[in-house]
C-alpha cells in the first residue's frame, strides 16, 4: 500500500468540498493501492513530514498550496484544480506549472496550465442528494410553492418570457417556474436543504441559456432523481415536445408528484460516486 501526503493551505474545518472528497476517498479506502499519510498545512509541515519518510506522493490539494514545493524536491508530487477553485495568479500558475501531473475536475481547466493535466472529473456524496437516503419535505419550499401545480426548476439565468414563449399557455399557468439564479431566489437559496428539496421535487429541471445556477447542477439533478432538460437544442421542439409530455404525465396521474428516477441516481452513482471517483484518483497516481 502506498502513501499520499495531502498539502492544504486551508484551515481545518474550512476545506473545499473537493479536498475533501480526495481525502474520503483516501479514508474509505475508496482509491485502490493508495492510503493517506495525514494531512499538512504550512511548507514547515510539509518538510518535517517528508524528514520522518515513508511519503511516495505528495498531492497539493488547492492551487495555492503548490508554493509549498520546493523547486528541486525529490518527490512525486501531484496539484488539484476545482471548477470552484480561486481564480489562478500567474504565481499559482506557475508553481502548478512545476508539479508533475494536475488533476483537474473538467478538461477546460486545462487551457491555462502548461504542465500535464489529468481530468478525473466531478465527485458527488450521492446520498446527500438521493430522497431515498436523505429525504427532504416539500415543506422546505412552502413559501414558493404550490402543490396545485406542476413544480418546474429553471436552472439557467434565462429570460423567463423567451423561453416559454412557444409552450400552450394553458401549460405554463399549470406550472410552478422556479428560476433558481434569479435576484428573487438569492436569498431563498442560502443553504442546501432548499436546493436538494427543490430538485427532489421538481418534475424537471430545465437548463437553457445563460450562467448555470452551479457548474454541477445538472449532476446534482441526477442524484437527486430529478430529470432534466436541455432547452439549447437547434430545434426548440425537441425539448418542448418532452416538457409536454411529462406535463401530460404529470395530469394523468392525477397532478401528484413523479417517483424519483432511480436509474438516473444509479448511473450517477456509477459515474460520479466516491468508488468511481477513488479509481479515477488511482489511475492518476499510476502515472507517476
Amino acid at each position: 500500500m502506498k502513501r499520499v501526503l495531502l498539502v492544504t493551505t486551508e484551515p481545518e474545518g474550512e476545506e473545499s468540498y473537493g479536498h475533501l472528497m480526495i481525502a474520503e476517498a483516501l479514508n474509505r479506502a475508496r482509491v485502490p493501492f493508495w492510503t493517506k499519510a495525514g494531512t499538512v498545512r504550512s511548507s514547515s509541515e510539509l518538510d518535517a513530514a517528508l524528514e520522518i519518510g515513508g511519503i511516495d506522493l505528495v498531492h497539493f490539494v488547492d492551487p495555492q498550496s503548490a508554493s509549498f514545493a520546493r523547486i528541486n524536491r525529490s518527490y512525486a508530487a501531484v496539484g488539484s484544480l476545482f471548477i470552484d477553485s480561486p481564480n489562478l495568479s500567474s504565481r499559482m500558475v506557475d508553481d502548478l506549472d512545476l508539479l508533475d501531473l494536475v488533476l483537474v475536475e473538467s478538461e477546460v481547466l486545462s487551457s491555462s496550465l502548461k504542465s500535464e493535466t489529468w481530468e478525473i472529473g466531478t465527485c458527488l456524496d450521492i446520498d446527500t442528494f438521493s430522497p431515498e437516503s436523505n429525504s427532504k419535505s416539500r415543506d422546505y419550499l412552502a413559501s414558493i410553492d404550490d402543490d396545485s401545480k406542476m413544480l418546474v426548476s429553471i436552472g439557467t439565468d434565462s429570460d423567463f418570457q423567451v423561453l416559454v414563449a412557444e409552450l400552450d399557455k394553458e401549460i405554463v399557468s399549470d406550472c410552478n417556474f422556479i428560476m433558481m439564479n434569479s435576484n428573487e431566489m438569492e436569498h431563498f437559496f442560502d443553504g442546501s436543504d432548499r436546493i436538494i428539496a427543490l430538485l427532489q421535487h421538481s418534475e424537471v429541471l430545465l437548463v437553457a441559456d445563460g450562467n448555470l445556477y452551479h457548474p454541477n447542477l445538472v449532476l446534482h439533478a441526477s442524484a437527486s432523481g430529478c430529470p432534466s432538460l436541455n432547452c439549447n437544442s437547434e430545434d426548440p421542439r425537441e425539448w418542448m415536445e418532452e416538457f409536454v409530455r411529462i406535463h401530460r404525465d404529470w395530469v394523468r396521474a392525477g397532478k401528484v408528484p413523479r417517483f424519483p428516477d432511480e436509474s438516473a441516481i444509479e448511473n450517477t452513482r456509477k459515474t460520479n460516486g466516491l468508488i468511481a471517483y477513488g479509481h479515477s484518483i488511482a489511475e492518476a497516481y499510476s502515472r507517476l
